[in-house]
């Protein structure tokens, strides 16, 4: 077989390669049998939720609709669109980017090749920060979130803050009765998201896009409570990775400012020296060998910049470090994203008079993850 002949064979999609064999007419149950052993031999990644997920967005219904209508035919304007994204996906190309979305606790995030797709384990910070609040005296917060990306942080904390600071009192009563002492105490222990699995587990499994929030913050019974002021800022230097963000926070509902810029230069000049109570961010950290052996769909198709962090993969981690220092008012906290095998670094990091209580938290996978650090 010829150069040419073995590239065609690789681009070519189920649908055109089996066109002589396929006698019935292209259902789903028919697509989905052809792509999926199409996709493994091109070695992608779990090619049956693969094939699932571009078929469900060219027809635009969720996965488990497929099997609910496995005698669906498409028409020849769906084949036409279901072949270019299968060719693209057998290149390694994200699937995250062919079909333009993906989940983030719940919600679906726009994600386009200019940020970095959206991950199960950064679910974990936006947990972390919201049991903080609810675990803090104070109502109002002023929150950064540094590198923000599609926005997936900063809109979702934006999003779970607004709802946790809902006023006790407001929308409907229950119609249970129930003992306010007992209910409040409830509200009190709660998780701040209680999640049996990762809302991206619940997607790809055809669940759909659940709008998580958590309840209210609890207070003395009897007693409606104004919600406190909170301001979620943002930042990143890619202007389009903010623009992604913007339209993100607007279709979700979610009041968030963006800036663009380096970090805490992003900022206005006449905020140049505002304090935060919660930073957060999740800068890039991958080291220069590990970049080297990343996947190709993750080398070659999301940027470099927001994945590369240096011979020691902590250039922006200490530069995040560095600046929130000063940008935390007392007790306030700082939030980051690590990699793996960076605990012990980013401890040292941390290590001075600016600083009170350190830990590293650890993901769903049991690596280490997120620095949590305290203003003294």
């Amino acid at each position: 077989m010829s150069a040419r002949e073995s590239q065609d064979s690789t681009d070519r999609s189920p649908a055109t390669a089996a066109t002589a064999r396929q006698s019935g007419p292209w259902t789903v149950r028919a697509l989905l049998a052809w792509m999926t052993p199409f996709l493994k031999e091109r070695s992608i990644d779990s090619p049956r939720m693969v094939a699932e997920i571009l078929l469900g967005a060219v027809l635009d219904v969720e996965r488990l609709r497929l099997y609910m209508e496995p005698d669906r035919e498409l028409d020849p304007s769906e084949l036409a669109r279901l072949r270019e994204l299968v060719g693209r996906a057998a290149r390694h190309e994200p699937v995250q980017f062919l079909v333009g979305r993906w989940p983030f606790l719940g919600r679906d995030f726009e994600v386009e090749p200019c940020t970095l797709i959206p991950r199960p384990c950064t679910e974990l910070l936006v947990e972390r920060a919201l049991a903080w609040f609810r675990e803090r005296e104070a109502g109002g917060l002023n929150v950064l979130d540094l590198c923000t990306g599609s926005g997936c942080i900063g809109v979702t904390l934006a999003l779970g803050l607004r709802a946790i600071n809902r006023p006790v009192g407001g929308g409907c009563a229950p119609l249970r009765a129930t003992d306010a002492s007992n209910e409040s105490s409830h509200h009190a222990t709660q998780p701040a998201l209680a999640l049996e699995q990762s809302a991206s587990a619940r997607w790809q499994h055809g669940e759909g896009d659940a709008a998580l929030e958590s309840p209210p913050r609890a207070h003395s019974p009897g007693v409606s409570a104004l919600p406190a002021q909170i301001r979620v800022v943002a930042t990143d230097i890619i202007p389009q990775a903010v623009a992604l963000a913007r339209r993100n926070a607007e279709r979700l509902g979610a009041t968030v400012e963006f800036h663009v810029g380096d970090l805490y230069e992003a900022l206005p000049i006449d905020a140049c020296n505002e304090q935060f109570d919660l930073i957060v961010a999740n800068p890039p950290y991958v080291t220069d060998a590990e970049y080297a052996e990343l996947d190709k769909n993750v080398r070659e198709y999301e940027p470099a910049s927001a994945l590369r962090g240096g011979v020691d993969g902590l250039d922006c981690v200490r530069r995040v470090i560095d600046g929130a220092a000063a940008r935390l008012a007392p007790h306030g906290v700082l939030l980051v994203e690590i990699g793996w095998k960076h605990a012990d670094a980013v401890r040292v990091l941390v290590n001075g008079n600016a600083w009170g209580a350190v830990t590293v938290l650890s993901d769903g996978d049991g690596h280490p993850r997120l620095l949590e650090a305290h203003r003294a």
